[in-house]
């Protein structure tokens, strides 16, 4: 069994990243249902939903909610990569963009006399685009990950 064990400071990011994918499944759900024609082809909703109780499945081996100290996750690798790549590809934009914001996020914490946090913030978004290169090279290789 090809298991990899998702690190305890990535399973929110994670968590995160699969909330909004779960947003991105209604959004197509909803254009489906908006379409004409959609009671005679119901199989147009399958994809997605399929892609939503997958999104859900990982959700619920994870963890929907932090409700303690984040613990690592160890996630079988060939029911859960597709979802873990789409929920780590939000994260990583998400990371971008807070990598973009962290001079001014600094700068206004240290106005107010807090401790600077764009190290901390670079260093969680090197770690995601690690374990996300872990989880592709899975995807071409599916042999035992290195993680």
């Amino acid at each position: 069994m090809n298991i990899i064990t998702v690190p305890a400071r990535l399973v929110g990011v994670l968590r995160s990243g699969l909330h909004s994918e779960i947003g991105n499944a209604a959004k197509a759900i909803a254009q489906v249902a908006g379409r004409a024609g959609r009671e005679q082809h119901p199989e147009s909703y399958r994809e997605t939903l399929e892609r939503l109780d997958r999104t859900r499945a990982l959700l619920d081996l994870i963890g929907w909610s932090a409700t303690g100290p984040a613990v690592a996750v160890r996630v079988e690798l060939p029911a859960h990569r597709e979802t873990m790549l789409d929920g780590l590809a939000v994260a990583m934009v998400i990371g971008d963009g807070d990598l973009e914001e962290a001079a001014r996020v600094d700068a206004e914490r240290a106005a107010r006399g807090e401790a600077p946090i764009r190290e901390a913030t670079t260093q969680r978004v090197l770690a995601l685009c690690e374990f996300r290169a872990a989880v592709e090279a899975y995807a071409d290789d599916p042999r035992e990950p290195q993680q």
